[in-house]
């Protein structure tokens, strides 16, 4: 595993230990690598979202690319539907769509239908 030099240890190796490590992620040009394989060591790049795009964060499960503007499309593992939800509606699960949904809160008990309005109308 490449690791960096170590302060008072590493003698005579300094530039051995930190070729070593400099190489897992750049070319010996200094750009980022971005094949599967690193042609120095041959082993797999640690520095690869997946195997055709470099990057240090790979985005599953309910965030989607690209990951400078990361998109939740899910939430535990359940799609968001894509529709624009209106001023006052919350999020609900619809079973016939398998999805959840933007709908008008339905009428219910006075502080139970007060914190669901307070946090649908929240602005993150």
């Amino acid at each position: 595993m490449a690791r960096l030099p170590i302060t008072g240890g590493d003698n005579d190796s300094w530039g051995t230990v930190l070729n070593d490590y400099l190489q897992q992620a750049l070319a010996s040009d200094g750009t980022l690598l971005t094949t599967p394989t690193n042609s120095y060591t041959g082993s797999t790049n640690t520095n690869l979202a997946n195997s055709t795009r470099p990057g240090l964060v790979q985005l599953t499960g309910d965030l989607s690319v690209p990951v400078t503007a990361p998109k939740v499309v899910g939430l535990q593992g359940f799609a968001v539907a894509s529709t624009t939800p209106t001023d006052g509606q919350v999020l609900t699960w619809s079973a016939s769509s398998s999805n959840w949904q933007p709908s008008t809160a339905s009428a219910g008990s006075g502080v139970l239908r007060a914190q669901a309005m307070a946090i649908a109308s929240m602005r993150i």
